[in-house]
């Protein structure tokens, strides 16, 4: 069982405010303040700064909130592997997928599930820089994602297979595209906000999507809107706030108020399911061999 201390301790240190933590737990401010002091004087360190005005972690806080937070993904990967051998499975896998691959893969994993009843497999949705962290730390056993996510891994840290390949597509409201003569996607991008699901940091960078426009197209657009997911990414497109670059996975973007223009940018897109060299899951590697 999770000890309400490090459970208290967890919220306050992502919230640093004892009011939302309170709130969080359905507790008064005081007993998560008896708690904190409680967990620091079992420690013997201070954990958190605080005054009137602000909470702050001290430097011993933060390096427990990291190593607890790593403690606990592993106690909750564990608790699930146990009820996965409770359950009479042989094997137990964890999968990442990025933001476009669900698309290609219904069918590969119905078939891995209808091969292997005896293998527990839960799928989980991340960004691509989401995917390589929870792959670097356990909590994922298998990635699928864009090739992008093995520029972000050592090359003998991994092993990969080749899942699918697709080509880009600028997607435009048709008000919005009929602006411009001949389905023109560079002026478009030019002079339209861009909705992308690009992140700030990670292998899907906002500063790679900035090098890949200026490399292919010799344009970088002035106006861009992030997102966290492709059906926020097209409703941003279908209320006309900007133009959005997909790859040919979706059939969202292929209603009829929606225009697709192909993007020549060089060779496919390639998606891959990956995992560690490191990963001993037999699971884990049937996934990755299972034609």
């Amino acid at each position: 069982m999770l000890n309400k201390k490090i459970e208290y301790f967890i919220t306050l240190a992502e919230c640093l405010s004892f009011t939302q933590a309170a709130a969080a737990h359905s507790v008064t401010q005081t007993a998560i303040s008896q708690y904190i002091a409680s967990l620091e004087n079992k420690l013997q360190v201070r954990l958190f700064n605080r005054n009137a005005h602000s909470v702050s972690l001290t430097d011993a806080g933060e390096y427990f909130y990291e190593r607890v937070s790593f403690m606990l993904r592993y106690y909750d990967d564990t608790k699930k592997r146990l009820i996965a051998i409770q359950e009479q499975y042989s094997g137990y896998v964890k999968v990442g997928i990025g933001m476009y691959e669900y698309r290609q893969t219904e069918d590969f994993f119905s078939r891995f599930l209808i091969a292997h009843p005896e293998i527990k497999v839960d799928i989980f949705q991340y960004t691509y820089g989401a995917l390589v962290e929870k792959l670097k730390s356990g909590e994922l056993d298998v990635i699928l994602g864009n090739m992008l996510c093995e520029n972000a891994l050592s090359k003998e840290a991994f092993l990969s297979r080749p899942m699918f390949e697709s080509c880009n597509y600028l997607v435009a409201d048709k008000e919005i595209a009929a602006k411009y003569p001949d389905g023109d996607a560079v002026a478009m991008l030019q002079n339209e906000c861009l909705v992308t699901n690009c992140e700030d940091t990670g292998p899907n960078s906002m500063e790679m999507l900035q090098e890949m426009l200026q490399r292919e197209f010799g344009v970088v657009p002035e106006r861009v809107s992030q997102t966290n997911s492709t059906n926020a990414q097209l409703l941003m497109v279908r209320a006309r706030h900007g133009v959005a670059i997909v790859p040919d996975l979706l059939h969202d973007e292929r209603e009829d108020n929606l225009v697709r223009i192909k993007m020549n940018m060089g060779d496919m897109t390639r998606y891959d399911m990956i995992r560690l060299a490191a990963n001993s899951n037999p699971a884990a590697q049937l996934l990755m061999d299972f034609q």
